[in-house]
């Protein structure tokens, strides 16, 4: 069985991409003199590792979804019983017989 797979380095972008967001008030306070330099760090740590779940998870979604076939359409139902009056073949949609593309003997004018 072939698993699907997600490719690891456009996985790896968008997570840190998704970091950065997650990041952003920490950086803001960071600047500011508010949050010592360790302290953001481990949070920048913190965010990569979880945008990082969160992006492999939502892509192997995906993919997992991309890789299984379509459902195939159902097929019309088959009659409970074979048909055998003219009546029961008029009404399902089935020429009568003697009357579909046979050809008949028609004399000349």
């Amino acid at each position: 069985m072939r698993r699907p797979t997600v490719d690891p380095a456009f996985t790896f972008g968008i997570s840190l991409v998704v970091s950065l967001v997650l990041w952003w008030p920490t950086l803001r306070a960071l600047l500011d003199g508010n949050v010592d330099i360790t302290d953001a760090g481990l949070r920048y740590l913190g965010a990569l590792a979880l945008s990082w779940c969160g992006v492999y998870f939502v892509a192997s979604l995906v993919a997992m979804y991309a890789s299984q076939p379509p459902p195939e359409p159902p097929r019309p139902p088959r009659p409970p019983h074979p048909l055998r009056r003219a009546e029961d073949r008029a009404g399902s949609g089935v020429p009568p017989a003697g009357t579909g593309g046979e050809s008949r003997d028609v004399p000349a004018a």
